[in-house]
This record gives structure tokens, C-alpha cells and sequence, in this order.
């Protein structure tokens, strides 16, 4: 697929996954729309202020069909989404958003002849991993078709929303991919923190971008499938370029398990003298694991191009270009 019957659509393109695939388009030369629900770009936009710019809020269908009627586009990349731990107490505002607004995606999608809707999903409604042959130690690679087992809210409306997307593509022809997430690691995450816990290996490098101490008691043997921001926004672009999706749901990550042990270590070589203090054993949520990427590596062209080391090397670098910006 290409984009030359119109260009590409980004929601939530002022986010953390949404800029930096912005950017990757940009820097390849397809056309892009930017879409968010914020008035104006964000700073995660500096640098492709010529990307056309619309304020969208997806729960309005209105708005959201008047916007795919100025920008025409021949593929949307939905990333506009509630997340965070307030969104899992208040299930309403995180269905509303995130069932709700992804449904209203797939039909204005239908409705405008957009041929395909590639979107974020999340590795975390795998079940419990512990004491089988994906969990600790081993951490056989986990593929798609692995029963899930969704329990928190968030968990819950990215399993519906793929289902909602099967039933689209079987009613109505409409193409889509869901991007199942790993344990994704950002600088932008600073921006979006706020305070409160991002994911260890993101509570981990914040402290160490800030220049404070990073200790916990538990967990430094956890092992997870860490990937960086730019190679989940490279997989949302290889997915709305490729050929076909015919699998439909993919899993995005290094294919590999680390630890939080094996993050410090890269931190130490690379920032000397930061303070981290990580105990033994493993953390509570019950998906972590090593993802299986075969299926996108080949069906949609994607291949991590960060390992740990490159990621957090990349991840210090725009930290700090970060920083310069927010202090203006």
C-alpha cells in the first residue's frame, strides 16, 4: 500500500507514539495529518510545524468525519487513547474514549472509503505467565494467538476494540492492524508522567534523566519485552504502508526479554555515577514476557531497529534535547 491516493491520518499524532510517527513519515517523505484532541500542537511536534493540523476530539463523530472530509486520507493511524491508572477507577471515561472513539474511528474509516485503520493495542491482556514456559526464567516468546485474559479496564477495551475490528473487516471489507505493545520506554514520557508511575523501565530512566537516586525493594529479575517509542511508531508506519495485514493483530516488541537489572547496567555504562538500587525477584503484573514478532517481521515489514542499549542511548539523547525545549 501506498499513500498516494491521499495521505495519512494520525489521532493522537501530539502523544508520545504519535509524534515520533509523525516524524518518521516526514522524514520519509509521505504526506501526513496530524489529529489530537489538544488546541495546538504540542512540543512533541517541534519540528514539523508544515504538518497540516486539526483539533479532534474522537468522540465526536461529527467533527471527527468533517476532519477525514479536509484531509482525505488513504490510511488512519489511531493512537488517540485515555490511559493511566485514573482511567481503570473511572471504567466510564476509558470506555467512552477508548471503545467508544476507536469505534467512531472504524466507521467514519467506513463511511469515507478509507481502506485501512491501523491502531495501538496492548501485550498487557495476556494472562499470568508465572510458572508456565513464557514466564520467569525461560520466557519462550509469546505469539498472538495466545488466549488472553483482560482484567483491568484499559485491558479490556483494547481486546474489544480488536474484536470490533475483525467484525469490521469481515462485514464491511475495512482493513486494519492492532499493535500489541511491549513494554515501551520514551523520554517524551516525561512530558505525560505527571507524577505517577509510568512502568518500571520508564519510573527507572525518568529518575535517572532528573538526576535522582532509582531504588525499589522487588523486581530487579522480572523479565519484560522492553522496546523503544521510535521502533513502536516504525511498526505504525510499516503498518499502514505494508502490502496487506491479513493476521490483523501483531505484536511489537524486541522479540527478547530483559530485566531491570540488565536496564541499570546499560544506564551505568552510559551515565556514570547514577544511583540505582534494584532488589530480587519479580514484579506483580501478570503479562510480562518476551513477544513473539515473527508474524510482523513477516507481514508487515517491521524489525526493531533499538536494542537496549541503542534505545537508552537514543532515550538519554532525546531526554536532553527534550529538556533544553521545556526550559525554552
Amino acid at each position: 500500500m501506498s499513500a498516494d491516493n491521499g495521505p495519512i491520518l494520525i489521532t493522537g499524532a501530539a502523544g508520545v507514539v504519535g509524534s515520533n510517527a509523525v516524524k518518521q513519515l516526514v522524514a520519509q517523505g509521505v504526506p501526513v495529518a496530524a489529529a489530537d484532541a489538544v488546541a495546538s500542537p504540542s512540543v512533541l511536534l517541534r519540528g514539523v510545524e508544515s504538518v497540516p493540523y486539526h483539533r479532534l476530539d474522537i468522540r465526536d463523530f461529527a467533527l471527527l468525519m468533517e476532519v477525514i472530509q479536509k484531509t482525505k486520507p488513504s490510511v488512519i493511524i489511531h493512537l488517540a487513547a485515555l490511559v493511566g491508572e485514573w482511567y481503570n477507577e473511572h471504567p466510564h471515561g476509558n470506555h467512552e474514549v477508548n471503545v467508544g472513539g476507536t469505534i467512531n474511528v472504524f466507521e467514519a474509516a467506513r463511511l469515507s472509503g478509507v481502506s485501512r485503520v491501523v491502531f495501538a493495542s496492548t501485550w498487557s491482556f495476556y494472562p499470568q505467565f508465572r510458572g508456565t514456559k513464557h514466564g520467569y526464567p525461560t520466557y519462550e516468546p509469546v505469539p498472538e494467538d495466545t488466549p488472553p485474559h483482560p482484567v483491568r479496564p484499559y485491558e479490556i477495551s483494547k481486546y474489544t476494540i480488536e474484536r470490533y475490528a475483525y467484525w469490521y473487516r469481515q462485514l464491511h471489507g475495512l482493513e486494519f492492524a492492532a499493535l500489541r505493545f511491549g513494554a515501551y520506554y520514551a523520554a517524551e514520557r516525561r512530558v505525560q508522567a505527571g507524577g505517577r508511575s509510568v512502568g518500571a523501565i520508564n519510573d527507572l530512566l525518568l529518575a535517572v534523566g532528573q538526576g535522582q537516586p532509582y531504588r525499589v525493594k522487588e523486581g530487579g529479575d522480572q523479565g519484560f519485552d522492553a522496546v523503544y517509542v521510535k521502533d513502536c511508531a516504525g511498526a505504525a508506519v510499516a503498518a499502514a504502508l505494508a502490502k496487506a495485514t491479513p493476521s490483523g493483530s501483531y505484536n511489537i516488541g524486541n522479540g527478547r526479554a530483559v530485566n531491570l537489572h540488565d536496564v541499570a547496567a546499560v544506564v551505568r555504562e552510559l551515565v556514570p555515577g547514577a544511583v540505582m538500587e534494584i532488589g530480587p525477584g519479580l514484579l506483580p503484573a501478570k503479562h510480562n514476557c518476551a513477544l513473539d514478532i515473527t508474524r510482523a517481521r513477516t507481514e508487515l515489514g517491521y524489525e526493531p531497529k533499538y536494542l537496549l542499549r541503542e534505545g537508552i542511548a537514543d532515550w538519554l539523547k532525546e531526554y536532553r534535547r527534550l529538556d533544553e525545549v521545556l526550559r525554552g
